[in-house]
């Protein structure tokens, strides 16, 4: 047993000593006729100098009050005892869904022994309490609001399935603090159930946070496929790059399986020693088209990120249309790519969209107000509809920062590009930045209506891009994203927690989506490029409509969420929280009894005064 308040147990010094007072102040005389008192004086004597400590002997009633004072007291200080279970007010429960969760370490997952804490907890709820429980995967949902209704909570736990995608605990943690604001006086107990698998949230305020961390998992045993890409050279071969990595401690022996539909077509043994990466080359598959599967056959904690998809289109002839006064560096860059088919002109020819160019590049001269859906490369122009509104001119801008996981600009080094002038890009809320100097954006794209655009501000001329090893890779992935989807059998790869956008035509009003699991749902076409935002499950998703049908594959490609090592001790804002191992403990506060004895030791020094009067 512990107090809450041990220090309130000085009260109970002053207290006694004023109560052992008034006993030894108070005076209790009777009045007797006695015959003569000289033979007393010697008692009296003694008694006199005795008297107060004579008035505390066997007196019950100065016992009783002392006992009751004392009770009052240690009541004031709340006592209370370590037990196991949960005895707050308001109670959220964080339950990590992602990916690592599905390793199976723990017997039989991780989830399904998170799952398992989180019904012993509400199991322990005292009277009175409500949880709320929030499911964290790449997004943050409430699974049930604020209850006490145990069997209703427990329902909600285990309908909860695991995801492949990855966990923003931050956003779990920002919502529950949201739900929560108000809610009480004291501040809510949060209880995190997880491995731990997420980055650290150095700035995330922690003021009065109340967190419990559940360690779920004890070891990493996994390979993973942590990237997968395709690209064509410049000389037109098609190479499909992988990536691999042993998060184990241990030497791991497997085989690369290659499948092209359902075909086997390339195997190699593998070896990766404890905490190797390696990256595969793909090569031969020139004339391959449609959906290549990568799998590990190895035997380890997650399988997740074991396969990966990815589409390889058909090498198909990509129309441009160049609208220019003359530029010869931007001319061979687009000619180095065996794909394109170039178009020259002066100006924009009236009839654009009935001869269905691929890619139009506008260089320095402005577009029509209309354009018909495509790709447009828009150099030192803009017009209405760009992505960018072009404001002040700046001379000699320097590149500080530029987005290397956007298609466009990966792969390409911007830092050393002079300029010698360019108009500075303010992006419309459905573009984004791909470059920028200090003064503001120099390069941004963008895609609406089934329109991409990916805008520069500076005239090529009037730099030193064009002479860069970077620029004829920047030209080639302008193309890549550029160029819509050639055929319904090409197909899209997303990672999964990140919505997918689906070319469809702009005729369709509605879709189906098949899920890998088989779940079919419909939507209602909005809007083009269809998005689709419930990637959370690994494999090839189907989407089909009137007369269309098209595939998308979603991969875990993740190294944080494949090196399924649990953590001890999370840090959030300044603090760091340990691992209360598999059971959550309270202080479970017993001051209800020490009032009952009090009153009942009144109660009976009241009876026992009666009695002696």
């Amino acid at each position: 047993m512990s107090l809450m308040s041990p220090w309130l147990l000085l009260v109970f010094i002053p207290l006694g000593t004023v109560i052992v007072l008034l006993y030894l102040l108070k005076l209790k005389r009777k009045e007797r006729l006695v015959s003569s008192v000289m033979i007393w004086r010697d008692a009296i004597a003694d008694i006199q100098a005795n008297a107060p400590f004579q008035k505390l002997k066997k007196n019950l009633l100065l016992i009783l009050q002392l006992l009751a004072l004392l009770f009052l007291v240690v009541a004031v200080a709340r006592p209370f005892v370590r037990t196991k279970g949960i005895e707050e007010n308001k109670i959220v429960v964080i339950l990590d869904s992602s990916a690592s969760m599905q390793s199976t370490d723990v017997s039989p997952s991780r989830f399904e022994r998170a799952k398992s804490c989180a019904l012993a907890i509400i199991n322990q709820m005292g009277p009175g309490d409500k949880m709320l429980i929030i499911a964290a995967s790449s997004k943050a949902r409430v699974v049930s609001s604020f209850s006490s209704d145990k069997k209703a909570l427990a329902a909600s736990v285990k309908r909860l399935r695991a995801t492949d995608a990855p966990c923003d605990m931050r956003a779990a943690l920002v919502l529950a603090s949201s739900l929560v604001a108000g809610e009480s006086a004291k501040s809510p107990r949060i209880v995190i159930v997880s491995d731990g698998d997420f980055g650290d949230m150095p700035d995330l305020p922690t003021k009065n946070l109340r967190l419990d961390y559940l360690k779920i998992g004890s070891r990493c045993d996994n390979v993973g496929i942590v990237g997968l890409d395709a690209r064509r050279t410049l000389s037109g071969e098609q190479q499909v790059f992988v990536g691999i990595e042993n998060f184990s401690n241990r030497q791991k022996q497997f085989n690369i399986e290659v499948y092209l539909g359902s075909e086997l077509v390339y195997i190699k043994p593998e070896s990766l020693g404890p905490q190797e990466t390696k990256q595969q080359i793909l090569g031969n598959l020139q004339k391959a088209r449609g959906r290549l599967t990568v799998k590990l056959d190895v035997n380890d904690d997650l399988a997740a990120d074991n396969s990966g998809v990815l589409y390889l289109a058909g090498q198909r002839r990509i129309d441009v249309l160049i609208v220019s006064k003359g530029n010869i560096f931007l001319q061979n860059a687009l000619s180095l790519d065996p794909r394109t088919q170039l178009t020259r002109s002066e100006q924009c020819p009236p009839d654009l969209e009935k001869r269905g160019f691929d890619i139009v590049v506008f260089d320095c001269v402005k577009p029509p107000q209309t354009l018909p859906p495509g790709g447009y490369l828009l150099i030192g122009t803009s017009f209405n509809g760009a992505p960018a509104v072009e404001n002040a001119t700046v001379a000699n801008p320097t590149i500080i920062d530029s987005d290397k996981r956007h298609p466009v600009t990966s792969y390409v080094d911007l830092s050393a590009v002079r300029i010698a002038r360019a108009r500075l890009l303010k992006p419309t809320p459905w573009a984004v930045k791909l470059a920028e100097s200090t003064s503001g954006a120099l390069i941004v794209a963008g895609e609406k209506d089934g329109r991409r655009f990916v805008q520069i501000g500076f005239d090529l001329l009037e730099s030193d891009f064009p002479l860069h090893v970077g620029f004829p890779i920047f030209v080639a992935n302008c193309i890549d994203w550029l160029a819509p989807s050639a055929n319904a059998g090409d197909g899209l790869t997303v990672r999964a927690g990140e919505p997918a956008q689906v070319n469809v035509p702009a005729s369709l009003r509605e879709v189906t989506v098949t899920d890998p699991n088989g779940l079919t749902r419909k939507f209602r076409v909005t809007q083009v490029p269809f998005v689709y935002d419930y990637t959370d499950q690994v494999g090839v998703y189907k989407v089909r409509g009137n007369n269309f049908e098209q595939e998308f594959a979603c991969n875990l490609a993740s190294s944080s969420e494949s090196n399924t090592k649990p953590r001890d001790v999370l840090r959030i804002g300044r603090t760091h929280f340990g691992s209360t191992a598999r059971a959550i403990y309270t202080n479970r506060e017993f001051y209800h009894p020490a009032i009952l004895l009090a009153l009942s030791l009144l109660m009976f020094e009241w009876y026992a005064y009666h009695r002696r009067l």
